[in-house]
């Protein structure tokens, strides 16, 4: 009898371990892969309350990127990297543009604009030239 109940206290820590596992944690950014051919893509997630999703894409030093988001009233997007850094939170500036100062992976953190906990979807377009 104390074998099988063992059993069952194994089999539900088990069971908690790999449910925590599956629903916590930071996920890890999304790759930003390019159709061949094409510069520019469309990122689309959805997001709700405080969420934030992240993309980490590649450029060559000289590249010119731009990031057009259409709905920036709902989303707003932070790009990052170690020499570039730029929050539009400013509502009226829904495009950016920037010549890359560095070869390297940059950053962008795509978010709510405000903290609504209904969600909504969002697609900004990413075009490197």
């Amino acid at each position: 009898m104390k074998r099988i109940s063992f059993l069952v206290v194994i089999a539900f820590f088990a069971l908690a371990v790999s449910s925590f596992a599956q629903g916590g944690g930071k996920a890890e950014p999304g790759r930003v892969k390019f159709a061949k051919g094409k510069s520019s893509t469309v990122l689309t997630g959805r997001l709700s309350g405080d969420q934030e999703q992240e993309f980490i894409f590649g450029a060559r030093q000289g590249q010119t990127v731009y990031i057009t988001n259409p709905d920036s009233v709902k989303f707003a997007y932070k790009l990052f990297n170690d020499d570039v850094s730029n929050d539009s939170t400013d509502l009226a500036v829904p495009t950016m543009k920037f010549v890359v100062p560095e070869t390297g992976d940059y950053m962008l953190f795509v978010r709510r604009a405000n903290n609504t906990p209904k969600s909504a979807k969002f697609s900004i377009t990413l075009a490197i030239q």
